[in-house]
């Protein structure tokens, strides 16, 4: 049985609100080179169009019997809490792992089309939102460093590494859709200034 749009389920540590069946585009990623001194940009490419595209289920956490906010709008900060406490599930259509979840309730919405598209809209927009206020974050903390130290900063493994979890946490929401035929063909391009020459 596949979890439809609006059905409740649950296991054994919590209670799960179902988007259904999306398209999960995850692009391709590729972060500047940075054994090189004196670079202004360190360079992040974010390409859709050479992006893996696949049909998954996605489920939400509800705490307390609610449906997060970020469902809803645009609410960066309970997204980011949400994404780091894995708190939204895409499961593969055909994955055994579904047979841990229960059918408990199944909420009566009045437009459920259009209520899942406007949803998986948010969770697209709230993803955006969350790169550029990470990498923003992380532009004040280069730009108090000196010179020399935010020249090297992305010479530190750890600091690449940081980045590119991150964005490989987020990447499978970046581009959520309803159909395959939606997705997204070109490239986001971010930039976090270094200070080079």
């Amino acid at each position: 049985m596949t979890p439809k749009f609006g059905e409740i389920y649950r296991t054994k540590q919590a209670t799960y609100f179902v988007i259904g069946e999306v398209v999960t585009h995850n692009p391709q990623l590729i972060l500047d080179n940075v054994n090189y001194i004196g670079k202004k940009n360190f360079v992040i490419h974010i390409k859709f169009g050479q992006g893996i595209a696949r049909k998954a289920i996605l489920l939400v956490k509800m705490t307390g019997g609610q449906l997060p906010s970020y469902l809803e709008r645009t609410d960066s900060q309970e997204f980011e809490v949400a994404v780091k406490n894995g708190a939204l599930e895409l499961i593969n259509l055909d994955a055994p792992e579904l047979n841990n979840y229960r059918l408990v309730e199944e909420l009566e919405i009045e437009d459920p089309k259009d209520e899942k598209i406007a949803e998986i809209a948010s969770l697209r927009e709230n993803t955006i939102q969350l790169v550029e206020r990470y990498l923003s974050k992380l532009q004040v903390k280069i730009d108090k460093l000196s010179q020399r130290k935010a020249n090297h900063y992305f010479s530190s493994k750890s600091h690449y590494e940081d980045v590119k979890d991150f964005l490989l946490v987020v990447a499978p929401y970046l581009d959520l859709r309803v159909k395959l035929n939606q997705v997204r063909q070109d490239e986001w391009r971010l930039k976090l200034r270094l200070g080079g020459q």
